[in-house]
This record gives structure tokens, C-alpha cells and sequence, in this order.
């Protein structure tokens, strides 16, 4: 799939412009930074189409120019959006006017964030969004089939589509159609009936799509809407100031060989794995994440934080991830079998139990910081319920986190058994599963969404998953 040419030389021209305009109090102008987005993701749909010239009567020929509508209707939204924020930079914080300079300054990192690293995630969502409505249009078939690219870098959500057969006629393919997130490679192909699932039907699929799309542009599909960014892309929502996209990088896994030095990594090497990790994987912080930190702590083995407004009742800042560095009673030593796991996947050999543990562990609190739960306070019963089934998911995803890594998990069953972090919630509802015939992949199914959506409802959703199965 064609990407992004990296064509900046004309944005420092064009950043100069306006903030000269700023800073003369002049009318902004829109139209270069206009013309340039939509120029970019008009030929970034052009190519999803395959660069055909379709005849007058071809259903593409239409869906083009909606497209081409859209995009333009986007671009001029995104433009917008920057400039109410460029705005700002005029005046410091005591209501000076701020130097040519520093205005400037501040024009070309926010743009670099609209105009680079947004735009290469539009670009390709573009392409993507056109080849599958291309597909759509010519797919000749009367079942249709989810298929993920199978690697260790689809998404967990995604995952649990992977084989989903249903008809192409059937309505759930108006939201369970790809792209389904920024810099989904997942796709849909023709299905055959013997395929269909009777338990993992399209009920089923609804009610996992669900929260995975509601109130975002993944919860559609172009070729019937004829729209590429829906109303739910923040850019429309003019009266609201939360802006942008996540960046997409290259999703090339992390190459701890570039990373670590020696046969086992420094305290400074840990972070810096870590950080780009979250650099690779964005969508697994929902706010980005801001640092890691070693301490002695007694109370927990890793853990996870963020600040929230209370005014807002919204996260504010990004994560933090913590190791204790204390050694248990059990012998683990959370930052240090960290340590020794990082060492083992460079090497290639095996990691102990308590090595892959540490990496269970920290995918544990990864969860914590990937879920979009708004701030909760919440009760003793709602943590035990939300600690349990973020480590019951974990313990079963894990291993996707390890081969991001480029590892291997060799002691999934044991973690599963015998993990230290919850164990007695774990042993009971797993207890619990048992005793009813319930397949652990089906609870994981049913409640990664949930947790992903909304935390603090879990023990609801456990009562209703017990009585429906």
C-alpha cells in the first residue's frame, strides 16, 4: 500500500506566512495548508482505487466523488482546527505578544503534528478505506469472511474477528468493515456457508463490535455511506477542542538488539525499551505514555497511574508505569526478572517462569492504561471485579505482547495456574468457568471489549455472561 512522501519542504514556507499573519493581526489564510491535505489524501484514495478511470455508469465512479466531497469537507475541518489553535500562541502567559520567532516556533510544532504524523495516518486510512470500498463494490460473493493479516502485530480486538462469516447482505457488515482503527491492515474476503458459526453468529459479532466503534469513524462502512471521515471525527465537532488522531508509525515490532547493549539491559535501557514500545504500539496508551520509574514499593509488583481533572472528569497527562524493585517472598523480583526476560529474548533462550511472568505482569498494567474507562471511583466489590477480569485477559494475551518483543511465550499454561498478581480472584473464576462448561476463549471474547470500554461496569457484565451462557 502505497504511504506518505515525506513533501514537508513547503510546510516552513507556509508556517511563516502565518505567523506573520498572527502576529500582524491579519485574516489567516487556509488555502495552502488546504490544498495541500486535500491534495495528498484525494491521491491517497486515487490510489486505493487502483488509479482507474471508471466509466460514468460504474458505482465507483460515484463513490469517487463522494469520496472526493468528503475529504474536501475534512481537510478544510482539519485546517480549521489548527488554526484555532495557532491562534493561542500570539500572546504569553502573562498577555504579551510573543516574539516572531517564538510564534513561529510554536506554528510549526503543532503543524508538524496536524500536517506529518496525523496526515501520514489519514493518508493511509484514506487508502485503506478506498480499497475496501473497492472491494466491497466488486466481491461477487454471497458470504463474506473477516480475515486479519495473522501476524503478532494484529490487534487482540481484531483478533477475536479473525474467520467471522456471515452474509454479505447481513447489516453487520455496515459496522464490522475495515478499517476498523488507525493503521488497520485487517481486510474481508468471499466467505463459504459452511463457515458460518452458529455460536460466534452476527449477534455475537455485534455485541463485540460494539464498543470497539460506537462514536468514532470505524463505525462505518464507505462503500454504503460514501463518506470516508464520518461526523464522528473530531475535526466536526466544532464546539468541542479535542483534536487529532493518533499517530500510526511504522509497525515494525521492537528490535531489542538495537536497544540493549550488553547481554542484560541497564535501568536507563528498560525505559527506553518501554518508550518505544508505546512509540510502535500508540494505541496501547490511550494517553500516550510520559515515563517509567523504579522504585522499592512493597505494595505492588508493577503498577499503573495517570492524573485526572476532577473539573473535567476527564485523563489528563499520560502514563506512568512503575517496577518495584523488591524481591517477594516468592523469589520474584519485578524489575529484575523484567530484566533477565529482556536479556533472554535478545539471546534467543528461554525465559524462566518468573521472567515471563514479569512481562504478564507488565502487560497487566498496559491494559490499565489502553482501556478508554473515563475516571471512576470505584468500589471494593467493582476492583475486585475489574482487577480479576483485566488479569484473567491478560493472562491469556499476554504472549501477543511478548512476540511484539520478539519473544516467545513457553510457560503460558503456568502463568495461567499459577501467576502471582490476583491469584486467588483468578482460581475462583476460572473456578467458576469450569463448574459451568464455559470456554475460557469465549469469556475472553466476551469481556475484552467491556474492559477496553468501560471497567467499572464489569461485574455486571459477569453477571450477564453467566446467565447467558
Amino acid at each position: 500500500m502505497p504511504d506518505l512522501a515525506d513533501a514537508n519542504d513547503d510546510l516552513d514556507a507556509i508556517y511563516e506566512v502565518i505567523a506573520r499573519q498572527l502576529l500582524d493581526g491579519d485574516e489567516l489564510d487556509t488555502a495552502a495548508l488546504y490544498s495541500r491535505t486535500a491534495k495528498q489524501l484525494i491521491e491517497a484514495m486515487n490510489n486505493g482505487f487502483g488509479n482507474t478511470v471508471f466509466d460514468d455508469g460504474d458505482s465507483r465512479q460515484a463513490l469517487q466523488n463522494k469520496f472526493k466531497l468528503n475529504i474536501e469537507q475534512f481537510s478544510y475541518a482539519k485546517v480549521l482546527t489548527q488554526f484555532n489553535l495557532f491562534k493561542e500562541f500570539v500572546f504569553d502567559d502573562k498577555g504579551k505578544i510573543q516574539s516572531f520567532n517564538t510564534i513561529k516556533k510554536a506554528v510549526a510544532d503543532t503543524g508538524a503534528v496536524f500536517n506529518q504524523n496525523y496526515l501520514r495516518a489519514e493518508h493511509q486510512f484514506v487508502t485503506q478505506t478506498a480499497i475496501m470500498a473497492n472491494k466491497w463494490e466488486t466481491m461477487d460473493a454471497e458470504f463474506l469472511e473477516f480475515s486479519t493479516v495473522g501476524d503478532s502485530h494484529v490487534r487482540p480486538e481484531h483478533k477475536l474477528f479473525d474467520k467471522f462469516t456471515a452474509l454479505k447482505s447481513d447489516p453487520i457488515w455496515k459496522r464490522l468493515y475495515t478499517p476498523l482503527d488507525w493503521g488497520c491492515r485487517c481486510t474481508v474476503i468471499p466467505g463459504i456457508a459452511r463457515n458460518v458459526s452458529k455460536e460466534y453468529d452476527s449477534a455475537w459479532a455485534k455485541k463485540v463490535v460494539d464498543p470497539l466503534v460506537k462514536g468514532t469513524i470505524f463505525d462505518n462502512n464507505a462503500a454504503l455511506t460514501g463518506k470516508v471521515f464520518t461526523d464522528k471525527h473530531p475535526y466536526f465537532k466544532t464546539n468541542e477542542k479535542k483534536v487529532g488522531v493518533k499517530k500510526t508509525p511504522e509497525r515494525s515490532g521492537v528490535d531489542l538488539k538495537q536497544l540493549i547493549k550488553g547481554e542484560l539491559p541497564t535501568d536507563k535501557e528498560i525505559k527506553t525499551v518501554f518508550m518505544k514500545y508505546a512509540e510502535v504500539f500508540p494505541e496501547d496508551f490511550r494517553n500516550g505514555l510520559g515515563s517509567i520509574k523504579l522504585s522499592s514499593a512493597q505494595s505492588y509488583l508493577m503498577q499503573h497511574s495517570m492524573s485526572y481533572s476532577p473539573l473535567t472528569g476527564e485523563w489528563v497527562g499520560p502514563s506512568t508505569i512503575s517496577f518495584s524493585k523488591k524481591t517477594f517472598s516468592n523469589g520474584f523480583n519485578p524489575l529484575e526478572d523484567l530484566r533477565g526476560a529482556l536479556g533472554a529474548i535478545k539471546k534467543g533462550s528461554t525465559m524462566t517462569f518468573n521472567q515471563e511472568y514479569s512481562l504478564e505482569s507488565l502487560w497487566h498494567e498496559i491494559l490499565h492504561a489502553k482501556t478508554n474507562t473515563k475516571p471512576r471511583s470505584l468500589s471494593k466489590y467493582q476492583t475486585q471485579n475489574m482487577e480479576t477480569i483485566n488479569q484473567f485477559v491478560a493472562r491469556h494475551t499476554y504472549d501477543g505482547f511478548i512476540e511484539r518483543l520478539g519473544g516467545k511465550a513457553t510457560n503460558k499454561e503456568a502463568v495461567l495456574d499459577n501467576g502471582y498478581g490476583y491469584n486467588n480472584w483468578i482460581k475462583s473464576f476460572r473456578g467458576e468457568l469450569s463448574k459451568r462448561g464455559i470456554s475460557e476463549t469465549n469469556a475472553v471474547a466476551f469481556f475484552t471489549p467491556h474492559l477496553m470500554s468501560d471497567y467499572a461496569s464489569i461485574g455486571t457484565k459477569i453477571r450477564e455472561f453467566f446467565i447467558e451462557q
